[in-house]
């Protein structure tokens, strides 16, 4: 759902399910086919996430498995026809995203002096459900990724969790729509919306974590939500992120517009002030 030239608009990709309520609007984003350079002809190497110095967030026991992440697809697939989206997504994500969400304020609460005393800060440690249920819901429907990237990379006084949950529902709400699309503009054109660094750091170790837990077919969608944060970030590490990801579905569109937009140093107006 998320275009990162120019005005940022929700991004264009197409859902697995065609019934879903999260079908991709008729523009597309504004780079054409001849704009994405394959893969396969760069140069960089896919991310080595296993070397990275980064807080482990994930209670690791084994790694899951590929039956337990279709099981989990499956109940997702039966709620949506039993229960309708909004309440198959709230019923997949919603203890997941408030677990994500307390994390990411606890990190961006080290960055406020005023609340360092009265904030009680704990480690997060993200479960085997909660890892598979982020998985799922990233690869299930882009608006559930697009509101776990969202929420990185804007602080909540400006897009809370209500609302990002709400758009991981009801994408289409026009409502939801415009308001996703003008925080999205307001901070890439604003040269002072720098981002969070810790509040992004935080994500981006969560996101390498689950990588480490699931099973390769299902990293591409969590690869793809890094090399954006990392790219509105202004680091090197955002391509190599992304070839990640289309290494492993070279149909993955986020993954192949953060590559475009690095090659053509375009990104958000913050890094060029620096």
């Amino acid at each position: 759902m998320i275009a990162i030239v120019a005005v940022p608009k929700p991004f264009c990709e197409t859902p697995k399910d065609p019934s879903s309520d999260h079908k991709p609007r008729k523009t597309a984003h504004r780079l054409s086919a001849s704009d994405i350079v394959p893969y396969k002809r760069r140069a960089e190497k896919p991310i080595n996430h296993a070397k990275e110095d980064r807080t482990m967030t994930v209670d690791r026991t084994v790694r899951i498995t590929g039956m337990e992440m279709k099981e989990t697809i499956n109940q997702f697939e039966q709620d949506r026809r039993s229960n309708g989206t909004r309440k198959a997504v709230r019923s997949l994500i919603s203890e997941a995203f408030l677990i994500w969400m307390d994390a990411l304020e606890q990190a961006s609460a080290e960055n406020d002096e005023s609340c360092r005393v009265s904030v009680t800060r704990t480690e997060c440690s993200l479960d085997r459900d909660t890892v598979i249920r982020i998985t799922v819901g990233m690869g299930e429907m882009l608006s559930i990724r697009d509101a776990f990237l969202i929420s990185a990379i804007v602080d909540e006084q400006r897009a809370s969790r209500e609302f990002l949950m709400d758009f991981a529902e009801r994408p289409k709400q026009p409502s939801n729509a415009q308001r996703l699309e003008q925080l999205l503009s307001d901070a890439f054109r604003d040269p002072s919306a720098r981002p969070d660094m810790k509040r992004c750091d935080q994500a981006i170790n969560m996101l390498f974590d689950i990588i480490d837990m699931i099973p390769k077919p299902y990293r591409a969608q969590p690869f793809a939500v890094i090399s954006y944060i990392m790219w509105w970030m202004g680091q090197e590490g955002a391509i190599a992120a992304a070839i990640s990801a289309l290494a492993i579905d070279d149909q993955c569109s986020l993954a192949a517009i953060v590559c475009s937009a690095v090659e053509r140093h375009i990104g958000p107006a913050w890094t060029s002030e620096t």
